[in-house]
């Protein structure tokens, strides 16, 4: 038996059969080789599935029945499947430099308190930092090694038994901010998430994200959400306002999007303010743009 633990690497994949065996390759070619890989289809029709049946049999491969499954679901079905120590989160459009897994291990093999780590991520085409994900983070943040309450949901490394503890994403976000939520309930479980900028990632940064009706209503109607759930209370009342604000360009182009967004995320109100969990650690917020 390997003395370095088990990494799984956990993929979801829907349609986009080239871009996944050029993520496969770059998890295949790792110097870390104790490697388990799961992906996740939901139903693609494009050649993925046999892609993988023919090319990458090491790969441990769950179809779902019809492609109406979130991202946020997949995923957690993927984590499920995971047996090794640490779990690595990675989009079918992204690829790791060839020390990444390495280099996470070692991050946790000697802090027993981190419980998830993410590094820089590159825009595949421009080879430019796609800064701290989305999170408007200066140059100055990204050269730097610092702890938040957010991680990158394109490439990150995640301790496997804390998807026992906290659970996985929240099935019901669909996509978009999850990641927000499961670093809260990292963070509020005593662990720490790390930014590594020794470590990088590449990612093929889609023009259109979140400009179409259907990543406008979750982002929207997520944020919320999140906010609502795990922000301390003034923050949560500032981030309310700032976020309809910068979002009201939204209900010019699409009204009715823009409405619904609000209309669900406000009937779940109450649920949330019961069941409200701020985060412990305030100063983490920093680094992310107020």
């Amino acid at each position: 038996m390997s003395s370095r633990p088990l990494v799984s690497v956990v993929i979801v994949n829907w349609n986009k059969k080239d871009d996944l065996r050029e993520c496969l390759e770059s998890v295949r070619t790792q110097t870390y080789k104790n490697i388990e890989i799961i992906v996740v289809d939901n139903h693609s029709t494009d050649g993925s599935i046999e892609l993988i049946r023919g090319d990458f049999t090491e790969v441990k491969l769950i179809v779902m029945p019809d492609p109406s499954y979130g991202a946020c679901e997949t995923f957690n079905i993927g984590f499920a499947n995971a047996t090794g120590k640490y779990t690595v989160v990675m989009d079918n459009d992204a690829m790791l430099e060839r020390t990444w897994i390495d280099k996470n291990v070692k991050e946790f093999e000697i802090d027993s308190v981190l419980g998830c780590i993410a590094g820089r991520v590159l825009n595949f085409y421009t080879n430019e930092d796609w800064g701290f994900w989305v999170y408007g983070l200066t140059d100055d943040w990204m050269k730097k090694e610092f702890y938040t309450t957010v991680f990158v949901g394109c490439s990150a490394m995640i301790r496997t038994d804390i998807f026992n503890e906290v659970g996985g994403y929240p099935k019901e976000y669909f996509l978009y901010h999850n990641e927000f939520a499961l670093g809260a309930k990292i963070i509020n479980a005593g662990y720490k998430i790390k930014y590594n900028p020794n470590t990088k990632a590449y990612h093929k940064v889609s023009q259109t994200q979140g400009h179409s009706k259907k990543g406008d209503y979750y982002s929207i109607r997520n944020w919320y959400w999140y906010v609502w759930q795990f922000y301390p209370l003034d923050l949560a009342v500032k981030h309310t306002l700032i976020h309809f604000a910068k979002n009201a360009h939204i209900g010019l182009r699409y009204p009715s999007t823009f409405l619904k967004a609000h209309l669900v995320a406000m009937s779940k109100i109450l649920a949330i303010l019961v069941n409200r969990t701020p985060l412990k650690e305030r100063e983490l917020l920093k680094p992310v743009r107020w």
